[in-house]
This record gives C-alpha cells, structure tokens and sequence, in this order.
C-alpha cells in the first residue's frame, strides 16, 4: 500500500466515527483494509514452501524474505507522516517532532517480532509500527505541544516519547468517539442497534 492509501483509509475511518460513510465509500474503506491486512500478512509470513516461497535467494541475488527498512527509508516515512518538514526550526515544537520522527523511525526499522516496551508492557514491534502508521500530523503535533514542559524532566526519553506517541493514537480515537455522540446527541440522531 502507498502512503497515500494509508492517508485516505485513516480519513474514511475518521469520516466513519463522526458522520458515517456513504456504501461506495464503505466499500472502498473494507478494500483497503485488506490491502492493509494482506500487506502486514506478507511482511510478517517468513519464506517457506507451505506460504509460498522457498526461502532461496534468486538469481539477481534477492531473498524473499521481506527486507528492513533503511533508516532514510524509516526516517522520510515518519518525517513524511507527521507534516515534519512544514516546521521551521524555530517552531517551538520542532525539537520533539525531530525527536518523535527519530522514534518512529526506530520502530519501523525493526523486525515485527522485536519486542518494544510501551507502558510498561512488552508488545511486538509489528503491532506498535501498525499504531504508529496511525499518527497524523494533527496528533503528533498536539502531543509536541502537550509535552513541552514536561521533557526536561524525563530520565528515559526514547521511551517516554513511544509510549506517548502510541497513547496519542488511542486518546485521539475516544476523542473522536465522543465528538460524534457529541454531535449525535445534539442532532437528535440516533444509531439503530441490533435487536437481540
């Protein structure tokens, strides 16, 4: 999947919770969730015969095996997500976007079977490079600013950053949630639920 299919599904998705889809842009969002999906399958299923692969390098010296990102490949991914380049240095936040880009990056960079500690919780790095494609430009800058006057007294900042960023995702999602019953509530509008 290309970035900016990530771009729209994250949209559809942030459409959906606030105001709900059109079945045309429903459809669209089910197909690149799948992309998605088969994506991640395929970066995670070592080669073996019984998935598809042999294992063997070809001819032109390639494995099937998926390669690891290059770090400028990981660290124009995260600086391309976050808007990164559209801070001057004298932004107040470019210090800890630069930093949240580093510890993107960082993630991204690792085998999806790594462990990461978030929260005190050891996740695979898979997982926690999934939550972290989440990120958007509004949520990275909003927790660069949340974090302002709190960095100069974090001891361990790589992993303070991280566990920040993956909370970013979550909070920015039950916030959205509520916005739409927000609006829901005050529209009158009401989901139909399933009857048992």
């Amino acid at each position: 999947m290309t970035l900016e299919d990530y771009r729209r599904m994250e949209m559809l998705q942030v459409k959906r919770a606030a105001r709900g889809l059109s079945v045309k842009e429903e459809k669209e969002l089910g197909g690149l969730a799948r992309r998605h999906e088969e994506a991640l399958f395929r970066s995670q299923s070592p080669a073996s015969p019984a998935n598809g692969g042999c294992g063997i390098t070809s001819s032109s010296g390639e494995s099937s095996k998926p390669r690891r990102m290059s770090f400028k490949e990981a660290i124009t991914k995260a600086e391309d997500q976050i808007g990164f380049h559209e801070y001057s240095r004298q932004h107040t936040c470019y210090g800890i976007l630069h930093d949240m880009c580093r510890v993107m990056a960082e993630v991204y960079m690792m085998a999806p079977t790594a462990t990461i500690r978030i929260n005190g919780e050891d996740l695979e790095a898979g997982m926690v490079a999934e939550v972290f494609g989440e990120i958007t430009p509004e949520m990275a800058e909003e927790r660069a600013e949340e974090l302002q006057g709190v960095l100069p007294d974090v001891k361990c900042l790589k992993a303070y950053l991280r566990s920040a960023l993956y909370n970013k995702v979550f909070e920015f999602e039950t916030a959205d949630a509520k916005v739409a019953a927000e609006v829901e509530r005050e529209m009158g509008w009401r989901r139909s639920t399933p009857k048992a």
